[in-house]
C-alpha cells in the first residue's frame, strides 16, 4: 500500500503542475513549483518508515538543501539566455551539488537555514534580467508528461529506500534535489526559450519561502506532535507564507518585475495617446 502511495502522490502533484505550466504559463507554473510537491511527500514517507526524529532532520536538512535549489535554478536563468538546454543542466547540477557539499559540512541551525533560503532567494531575483515570457500555451512533445512522472517516481522510491543508510541529514539534502524543476525548466528552455525560463525561475524563487517554511514548521512539531499534527502545521505555514508573498507581490502598487515597459505611441503632434 504504501509503495502504491509513492508511486501516485508525488507524480500526481508533477502531473498537476505540468499542466498548470502548459494552462497558465511559465510564470504560475513557477510559483506552483516552489511548492512542496516532490519533496513534501518523501518527509511524509520518511515519517512513516523511519520514524519522526528521522523526518525532523530530514526536513531540517531539506531546508538547508532548498539553497542549493536556489543555486541551480539561478544558474539556469542566467546561463539560457546563451547557452542550450544540456549545458544549463550540467553547470546547475554542479552548483546544487557544491552547495549541498558546503551544508553538509556546516550542517546550519534550522533558523540559518530559512535565513540563508531567504537571502538567496532575494539574490537570485536581484541576478536575474527582465524579460517578457511569450504569450499562448506551450506545445508538448509525445510522451513528455509520462517521462516527467516516471522520474518523479523513481526518485521518491529509490531515496525513501535508501533513506536509513543514508542518514537524515544527507537523506534531507538530497530530498532538495530539483527534480520537479529540472525538468520543468528544461523542457521550457526547449520548447519556449530563454525568456519563459527566465520567467518560470522567478515565479519559483518567490514561492520556495513558502516550502522553506513547511520544511522549518514540520522540523519543528513532527517529532513533538506526531506525523499528522505537524504536517497540519507544517501546511498552513506553507499556505500562510505562500498567500502572503502572493498578495504582496500582486498589489496594485507591485510592478511586474519581469514585464518591460513599452514606450507609448504618440500621434503627429507629439501627444501621447
Amino acid at each position: 500500500m504504501l509503495l502504491l502511495l509513492k508511486l501516485i502522490v508525488a507524480p500526481g502533484l508533477v502531473a498537476a503542475v505540468t499542466l498548470a505550466v502548459r494552462r497558465w504559463g511559465p510564470a504560475v507554473g513557477g510559483w506552483l513549483s516552489g511548492m512542496p510537491v516532490v519533496a513534501g511527500p518523501v518527509l511524509v514517507f520518511f515519517a512513516v518508515e523511519q520514524g519522526t526524529a528521522f523526518a525532523a532532520r530530514a526536513a531540517h536538512a531539506t531546508l538547508a538543501g532548498l539553497v542549493g535549489t536556489v543555486v541551480f535554478t539561478t544558474i539556469y536563468a542566467l546561463l539560457s539566455v546563451r547557452r542550450p538546454w544540456p549545458a544549463c543542466l550540467a553547470i546547475g547540477w554542479l552548483g546544487f551539488g557544491a552547495t549541498a557539499a558546503v551544508l553538509f559540512a556546516l550542517e546550519p541551525t534550522l533558523a540559518a537555514s530559512l535565513a540563508g533560503l531567504f537571502a538567496a532567494t532575494v539574490v537570485g531575483r536581484r541576478l536575474l534580467p527582465r524579460v517578457e515570457p511569450p504569450a499562448g500555451p506551450a506545445a508538448a512533445p509525445p510522451g513528455d508528461l509520462p517521462l516527467r512522472l516516471l522520474a518523479t517516481a523513481t526518485l521518491v522510491v529509490v531515496l525513501t529506500a535508501v533513506a536509513g543508510r543514508l542518514g537524515p541529514l544527507l537523506s534531507g539534502l538530497i530530498n532538495a534535489f530539483p527534480v520537479l524543476t529540472t525538468v520543468i525548466t528544461a523542457f521550457t528552455h526547449a520548447q519556449r526559450g530563454s525568456a519563459a525560463t527566465i520567467a518560470f525561475v522567478y515565479g519559483f524563487l518567490r514561492a520556495i519561502i513558502g516550502f522553506g517554511s513547511f520544511c522549518f514548521a514540520l522540523a519543528l512539531t513532527v517529532d513533538r506532535f506526531g506525523l499528522a499534527a505537524g504536517l497540519g502545521c507544517a501546511l498552513a505555514a506553507q499556505f500562510a507564507v505562500s498567500g502572503a508573498i502572493l498578495a504582496y507581490t500582486t498589489g496594485p502598487n507591485q510592478p511586474m518585475r519581469h514585464r518591460q515597459r513599452r514606450p507609448r505611441d504618440h500621434d503627429p503632434a507629439g501627444r501621447a495617446r
